[in-house]
């Protein structure tokens, strides 16, 4: 671990094309620092065969960033004779060995895939897509049980609008106006679906992330969700990291004033360079596709 801000290395040309990944430190050519895509993390590791130029040493970097330093032009290596140039953030150097957990072939993983700090792949948006439509059926199954009561007193009142319809009609009287169905359920009916979403939402959630670090859908689906930048991590998730991440996503769901809150926190990994939800960003998790 480095004792330098997170960001104060120089940051490299086309930073923000630059895949994450384990380059060679700009402040210690002799080990590597994790580049999570936007900025410099505060992982390093032992370097393998650093190249003899392609970064600032740490003392150039020091010197100058020393009070009243004169501001230098960006750092331009040159090839040398006989030798191709060192292109860090086109190709590893030679020697350098990516891990592979969970099984995962490099080979077939494209250059931009985006990884935690430790190597493993993070959750593409459609992958995380299908697992929450498959969890919302399976939530949606689970709560219609005790459901049943209040479901039955609109199907009977409504059977009962329909009734007076054709009896209207066979005696050629006005149809009498179909009320909204929200006007079916009294306020204590309708308060009580919103619990019983709310109720068993927040337990298929904080149980499946507390025991299992995926809900049934994201399992369906190879995802996992683990502490940021800990995509190796196999421990259980504390109960406080699993309910405060269940209740930021099942309480919009069941609130309908707060559907907008739903669809930004759905998109918001689509900009997000660790492909964090709103309710990841507050949980400090991240979701990996470990198959």
């Amino acid at each position: 671990m480095s004792d330098i801000p997170v960001g104060s290395p120089p940051v490299p040309p086309g930073r923000h094309a630059a895949p994450s990944g384990w380059y060679p430190d700009p402040t210690d050519l002799s080990q590597e620092r994790y580049w999570d895509g936007w900025q410099w993390s505060r992982n390093t590791r032992a370097g393998e065969n650093p190249p003899a130029h392609g970064y600032p040493g740490a003392q150039n970097w020091r010197a100058a960033s020393a009070p009243g330093a004169q501001a230098q032009q960006p750092y331009q290596p040159q090839p040398q004779p006989h030798q191709q140039p060192y292109q860090p953030y086109q190709q590893p150097y030679p020697g350098q060995h990516s891990p592979q957990p969970w099984g995962l072939a490099g080979a077939g993983r494209p250059a931009n895939t985006a990884l935690t700090a430790d190597g493993v792949p993070l959750a593409g948006w459609w992958w995380r897509v299908l697992a929450v439509i498959l969890d919302a059926m399976l939530v949606w199954l689970v709560a219609a049980v005790p459901s049943i009561p209040i479901y039955a007193k609109v199907v009977n009142a409504m059977s009962a609008v329909l009734a007076e319809t054709l009896r209207a009609a066979r005696a050629g009287e006005p149809t009498p106006a179909v009320p909204p169905i929200n006007q079916f359920l009294s306020a204590t009916d309708q308060l009580m679906l919103v619990l019983i979403a709310l109720t068993v939402g927040m337990v298929y959630h904080s149980l499946f992330l507390r025991f299992s670090g995926a809900t049934p859908g994201k399992m369906i689906c190879g995802l996992r969700v683990v502490p940021v930048e800990q995509g190796q991590y196999r421990g259980r998730l504390s109960w406080a990291t699993a309910l405060v991440r269940a209740a930021i996503w099942v309480a919009p769901g069941a609130i309908s004033y707060l559907v907008l809150f739903r669809v930004l926190d759905v998109l918001f990994p689509l900009w997000h360079p660790r492909r964090q939800a709103v309710h990841d960003i507050v949980a400090k998790t991240q979701v990996v596709k470990i198959r």
